[in-house]
């Protein structure tokens, strides 16, 4: 039987250590203001620049994957014998999955016998790393190829966010939110609550205040039957507030925390700096 590895988006948040220590290759996408110079891959701008451009009025713009980097990236796998399970982001933000899905079926033709099977995990951010740490503890267990991907197909609608925006000028500049509500939400100190819902960023509701938006998340997962395993943070420049929440929670719900994750820019680019939240898993039937 043929080894496999585990590649990630790198909108999925994973900790670039723990990804070094069991092999997953991350996905780059990338991102660029008006400048036109372009940063997610070999070049990296420091993420406390990237969000104090935002701060200063400059707008980021998201692009996806590189297809030639990511055909090259899957490939190198493929030279070695080992198949490959990619997790990306949902495809309804993100034209990612399909350019990593051509370019996977095309190296399958290519490469006669390997196997390459993506998914569309429908997530963006943190909850997306804690879906491949489930499959990396299933092949640990010695779960093969099919068996990992029949459950993390069926098991990605258990996992999601719940997180709060703390600038709402990022999400007006990005058409999310129109001009006059951005301008209302800023002088009533509004903090929406947002998760995913059918692969997509809606809101819950709005809240006064960042310590209304903290109570309103705690009561919902109160009210879910969590897996006790996969939990954590995830935050933009905000780690001591993100990190001291998902710490409080997890002690409060009585689940672990897998630690407090940086939310990567082509995701901050929308949300803006000071956003935190929690990721979670409901808990199997």
């Amino acid at each position: 039987m043929r080894d496999f590895v585990f590649m990630i988006d790198v909108n999925g948040d994973m900790d670039p250590e723990y990804a070094r220590e069991h092999d997953i290759k991350i996905m780059p996408q990338y991102y660029h203001f008006n400048d036109g110079v372009i940063y997610g891959d070999e070049m990296q701008m420091p993420i406390e620049g990237f969000f104090a451009r935002l701060k200063s009025g400059d707008r980021a713009y998201s692009m996806g994957c590189n297809p030639d980097r990511v055909h090259g990236i899957m490939e190198k796998a493929l030279q070695q014998d080992k198949d490959i399970i990619v997790l990306m982001a949902s495809s309804e933000c993100s034209g990612s999955y399909n350019t990593v899905r051509i370019e996977a079926e095309a190296l399958m033709e290519e490469y006669e016998g390997s196997r390459i099977h993506v998914i569309d995990t429908f997530l963006e951010c943190v909850p997306i790393a804690l879906l491949t740490m489930k499959g990396v503890e299933l092949k640990e267990e010695g779960k093969s190829f099919d068996e990992i991907v029949d459950i993390l197909e069926k098991k990605k609608s258990k996992f999601n966010i719940l997180f709060v925006v703390d600038d709402l000028s990022c999400l007006v500049r990005g058409g999310r939110l129109s001009p006059i509500s951005g301008m209302v939400g800023s002088v009533l100190n509004i903090k929406p609550v947002l998760t995913f819902v059918g692969g997509k960023i809606e809101p819950l509701m709005k809240c006064r205040g960042k310590k209304a938006a903290k109570a309103a998340i705690t009561e919902m997962l109160k009210e879910k039957k969590l897996d006790k395993k996969y939990f954590a943070g995830g935050h933009t420049v905000n780690y001591d507030e993100a990190h001291e929440y998902a710490e409080n929670l997890a002690k409060e719900l009585g689940v672990e925390n897998m630690g407090t994750y940086e939310i990567n820019p082509t995701i901050g680019a929308h949300t803006g700096g000071g956003a935190f939240g929690i990721a979670y898993c409901e808990a199997d039937d």
